[in-house]
């Protein structure tokens, strides 16, 4: 049931939450635009008609316009938002402590909030909140990576681990950067769009968690160390069998700080002219 419910009181008939359903399920069959129960099965969720109804006077999945913030003059300020865009950094020096909890909580939650393909939602947000079990995490992927040396069976394309396992020796975590948490995002690669789905999100938490004052960093070297040559890293973590597409991003509170932004010129811009 999706719950779809109209304040007759407040409801201006402005027939804006009609016109911007993506599915086109929303009508007025009647005085009141009205969802009829055979079309609620096309609802994508997406939650487009309370954001839009300018009265707050639709409620639908049990969420009510109380529930939600007013966009209006709220959003940052252009020269803040490209401050925050240019600023942001890959951090690779953390402080050995943990982030309160509370904080990344709050950071998952706007990060779960990212677009994904017909709305499908369907990313796990697997957290280590915990230096001590991120720690444990480290020596686990260590101690294969060793292995996997010693029995000189790293895959093809892995050789460079070799030169990792022989740093962390020397007390350099080139892997996961001696990071407190660790943050991958995952989806079944069934989905419309699973990969792109997981970079989305993860771009959410980079720039939230940027922009809370901690360090973040998308670890390939992570993800490699894990699915190439940890075989129990989902077991381990939590990552269902059937999430494939994934990525792995480091994050805690950062050991440096950074002074000022950088502009990147050096990336392509082709304009289309026909």
């Amino acid at each position: 049931m999706l719950d779809f419910n109209v304040n007759f009181e407040k409801c201006i008939q402005c027939g804006l939450c009609v016109a911007d359903c993506p599915t086109t399920i929303i009508r007025f069959d009647s005085e009141h635009p009205s969802i009829d129960p055979s079309r609620e099965a096309r609802c994508l969720k997406c939650l487009h008609c309370l954001a839009i109804c300018p009265s707050g006077a639709i409620s639908i999945l049990d969420v009510e316009p109380s529930d939600c913030k007013t966009i209006k003059n709220s959003f940052p300020s252009d020269e803040q938002l490209e401050t925050l865009m240019r600023g942001r950094r890959s951090v690779r020096r953390f402080k050995q402590e943990n982030v309160d909890t509370a904080l990344i909580n709050r950071l998952i939650e706007l990060s779960a909030n990212a677009p994904t393909a017909k709305n499908a939602m369907e990313l796990q947000f697997t957290v280590v909140d915990d230096m001590d079990v991120m720690k444990k995490i480290s020596d686990h992927t260590y101690k294969h990576i060793t292995e996997a040396i010693t029995e000189q069976r790293l895959p093809k394309g892995l050789g460079h681990f070799k030169a990792f396992a022989k740093a962390h020796a020397q007390g350099n975590d080139i892997i996961f950067r001696n990071a407190p948490h660790m943050l991958i995002v995952s989806a079944p690669t069934a989905g419309a769009s699973a990969h792109i789905d997981v970079a989305i999100a993860l771009t959410h938490f980079d720039l939230a968690a940027t922009n809370a004052g901690l360090g973040s960093l998308w670890c390939g070297f992570a993800l490699q160390a894990l699915t190439g040559l940890v075989p129990d890293y989902k077991e381990m973590l939590g990552i269902p069998q059937e999430h494939d597409a994934a990525y792995v991003m480091m994050f805690g509170a950062p050991a440096v700080k950074y002074q000022r932004t950088v502009d990147r010129k050096f990336q392509t811009v082709h304009r289309v002219k026909l």
